[in-house]
């Protein structure tokens, strides 16, 4: 993993003044992580979209993987190494993502399957990318700048394969990071998404069970009255 000096990704609130920044939404400046900037989204809005793909290594173990495509407040060409969008991919993505979970319980109905994981996702800052799907491990490369809780439900359906992905995603750590000379953080501790995937199955590789894409909404924080500043 490369050493590197340093949102998920979503927002920090109260009692700071809003700073405009090229280029960027609404930020705000704040005395923690050596004057690191904040972005902020709506309750309610789309704080980051995803592309990934899914290998479930047995019965009870998923790896979850991928890039992020989108971040609210951040334009294409700070996302990627690149401002072309015909070579913004997983190789050029600076902000990746990885999930660890376990399969808790798997429930028939029909031609559906309901499927319940818990675990860990972590999002990664990497400016020197190196993303591939045919290395899983290179989406968990670089800066861990947030680490949130995971609950997932998903909804198979075993006749075409496709699914359907709803995750709850609550902020457990944050680091910030420096993009073009400034410092930022894209989350705080308790801060909560909700995720959605669509899927379908691979095409090709075995070990592969499934490719998604996706967005993220920012909900209310977990436990207000401890919700960190």
């Amino acid at each position: 993993m490369k050493k590197l000096t340093v949102y998920s990704l979503a927002m920090l609130f109260i009692m700071a003044s809003v700073v405009p920044v090229p280029a960027l939404g609404r930020v705000l400046r704040l005395p923690l992580d050596e004057g690191a900037h904040r972005l902020i989204t709506p309750l309610g809005d789309i704080a980051f979209e995803v592309v990934g793909q899914v290998s479930n290594l047995s019965p009870t173990v998923s790896k979850q993987y991928g890039y992020l495509s989108l971040i609210n407040g951040l334009s294409a060409g700070q996302i990627f190494t690149t401002a072309d969008p015909t070579l913004q991919n997983e190789t050029s993505a600076l902000f990746t993502f990885f999930t660890d979970a376990i399969t808790e319980r798997v429930i028939s109905d029909g031609r559906l399957r309901v499927v319940n994981r818990t675990g860990t996702t972590t999002i990664y800052f990497d400016d020197f990318p190196d993303g591939t799907f045919a290395n899983r491990d290179s989406f968990a490369d670089g800066i861990p700048i947030l680490t949130m809780n995971y609950r997932q439900q998903v909804i198979l359906d075993t006749g075409d394969g496709t699914f359907t992905v709803v995750n709850l995603l609550t902020v457990t750590s944050r680091q910030s990071f420096e993009l073009g000379g400034e410092r930022f953080r894209l989350g705080k501790v308790r801060d909560q998404f909700r995720q959605f995937y669509s899927g379908a199955p691979p095409t090709g590789t075995p070990a592969l069970s499934g490719v998604f894409a996706g967005y993220a909404v920012v909900i209310e924080p977990a436990d207000r009255e401890k919700h960190e500043q």
